[in-house]
């Protein structure tokens, strides 16, 4: 087994650092309620640093992204361009508002802004729907159109000799099997 085998076929780093932030800046948004509910300033304090660090990775990852795209514009289909044109676009209104966001916490001074608090948290479940949003697009444009996929990777050589006739799994069994074919290659069609 070779270490990092994985990580050498990348073709950019966005698809690595787009984790970071989609983690880190639900998981501030958490700490603030948490920390609202329970009266915790500590709880605030860790929002206020995984929004800072979700910032940081979100510039990342929106950077890497948009390199990312330039090489790959020229092989993907019209509806994957028109994915990633809405990706990308919604994606930079997150990190602006990630952005915004970090610099109000770091002007007021305190762990969370006592004075506009609902507004902040109102800009700060906007940005997480429309993070969570954009996110989708982007796994739409792998999972549906097969961008960064390379063409001759293993999964997708199986067949009927694998069970994979046909079969697409989905989240919580969830999908049409009348669009998608029986589960087993050995079951009628």
């Amino acid at each position: 087994m070779e270490f990092f085998a994985g990580l050498r076929e990348v073709p950019n780093l966005h698809m690595v650092v787009v984790h970071f932030p989609v983690a880190l800046l639900p998981v501030s948004l958490l700490c603030d309620v948490l920390g609202w509910i329970g009266g915790s300033r500590d709880l605030h304090a860790v929002g206020r640093w995984t929004l800072w660090l979700g910032a940081i990775a979100a510039g990342v990852a929106v950077w890497t992204g948009i390199d990312g795209a330039d090489d790959i514009h020229a092989y993907v289909t019209d509806a994957a361009e028109e994915l990633m044109t809405q990706h990308m676009n919604l994606q930079l209104g997150t990190l602006g508002a990630a952005v915004g966001l970090s610099f109000w916490r770091l002007v007021v001074g305190t762990p969370y802004p006592e004075r506009g608090g609902a507004v902040y948290f109102v800009i700060a479940a906007a940005m997480i729907v429309n993070l969570l949003a954009a996110s989708d697009l982007g796994g739409q444009m792998v999972f549906v159109h097969g961008v960064a996929v390379r063409a001759d990777a293993d999964s997708l050589q199986g067949g009927a000799e694998k069970a994979h006739a046909g079969h697409r799994p989905h989240l919580f069994g969830l999908g049409d099997e009348k669009q998608h074919g029986p589960t087993h290659a050995h079951e009628e069609r």
